[in-house]
């Protein structure tokens, strides 16, 4: 009887963490190379970056997320997939002719003139491309003219595309959210999404003078929360590296979980998911996490140290030993997260009870 209980146990518990890999989001980072090299980069990028995603690699990558029944949309990344425009087009034709939206994020460096810029979000919109994110704040300024943003919104309003833009903002910056909505005139457009966020110190990123992080730290809107991208984001690096979360940090091998050409999408992120260390990020975030496994050390990690999650993965992932450190730490904890992921659930099916009465 009781290891008939535990068997049954173990199937529950099994098909839980099953029913929790429900990836909505496929980013596909279909080169690091990029015509800016911005200094807040989480990638590093600029031109001198090799590789990219093959048109047969960003199909094959497509073709698996359709298979996973809570995929809903599809985004390209870089450094800046514009670099690779008919790959991509040719792309956002197959996920839209699979039931998946389409989107795209890119500083607009192509929109040189109005013209240009119309004919190659027409190009985009025509495959079905639904949505467009630009980049644009004071390191793309450097590389991009304000005109170039001009153009290239004015063409994604003309073709009807869900349009926001980026701006990444530290203590002094010059271009905000507000700055740059009255410098493009949308001031009476509140449907266009211009938001901030606060530069991670994650590749070029931190190279940085001790100032401009020491304000990253103290700012605000710096986040140090639980990780609400792990296992809901699936990322897939330009040589077809899989990993479990959007992936705002530097490619390293120990935050990848398959590949496109081996285990598949679907399967490494089913793996990822049976994964305390990703599990536990979910629920408490890397920051707490990093906290806590030091807490004992002669000099602890604080949470009021980082400015934010991302920071916090790169510091776990790029260093062997402190990733051995937190993954026997997150394995101790292995029945806790276990428990909470259970009581968390429970409670968000008892709302959406309480909100369908």
């Amino acid at each position: 009887m009781r290891s008939s209980a535990m068997a049954f146990g173990a199937q529950f518990l099994s098909d839980f963490r099953a029913a929790r890999v429900t990836p909505t989001n496929l980013v596909l980072n279909v080169t690091l190379k990029c015509p800016l090299k911005c200094s807040h980069c989480c990638f590093s990028s600029d031109m001198f970056h090799g590789g990219h995603l093959s048109a047969a690699d960003v199909h094959r990558c497509i073709q698996q997320a359709a298979q996973i029944p809570s995929m809903e949309i599809i985004h390209f990344v870089g450094g800046d997939p514009m670099l690779h425009a008919d790959i991509v087009a040719d792309a956002v034709a197959l996920a839209a002719s699979l039931g998946l939206r389409a989107g795209i994020t890119t500083s607009a460096f192509w929109a040189k003139s109005p013209a240009r810029a119309t004919a190659a979000v027409r190009q985009l919109r025509a495959a079905g491309l639904t949505e467009m994110t630009l980049s644009y704040d004071d390191p793309h300024a450097e590389f991009v003219p304000l005109n170039f943003i001009a153009n290239a919104v004015a063409a994604a309003r003309e073709c009807g595309l869900l349009l926001r833009i980026a701006v990444v903002v530290e203590a002094g910056s010059k271009i905000t959210a507000a700055s740059l909505r009255a410098d493009l005139g949308l001031q009476d457009e509140p449907g266009i999404n211009i938001y901030e966020t606060v530069a991670n110190s994650t590749g070029r990123g931190e190279g940085t003078d001790e100032d401009t992080q020491a304000g990253r730290v103290r700012h605000a809107s710096a986040y140090r929360g639980p990780c609400e991208s792990v296992l809901h984001t699936v990322t897939v690096d330009h040589e077809g590296g899989i990993r479990p979360c959007c992936g705002v940090l530097p490619h390293y091998d120990s935050l990848k979980v398959g590949h496109i050409a081996k285990e598949g999408i679907e399967a490494a992120m089913r793996a990822a998911a049976d994964d305390p260390l990703y599990r536990w990020i979910r629920l408490e975030g890397p920051v707490a996490i990093l906290a806590a496994v030091t807490a004992a050390d002669p000099v602890p990690m604080r949470v009021e140290d980082f400015d934010g999650i991302c920071t916090a993965c790169d510091r776990i992932f790029r260093s062997p030993e402190l990733l051995v450190r937190v993954r026997e730490a997150a394995e101790a904890r292995r029945g806790q997260i276990e428990t909470c992921e259970i009581l968390l659930d429970g409670q968000a099916a008892s709302a959406n009870l309480v909100a369908a009465q």
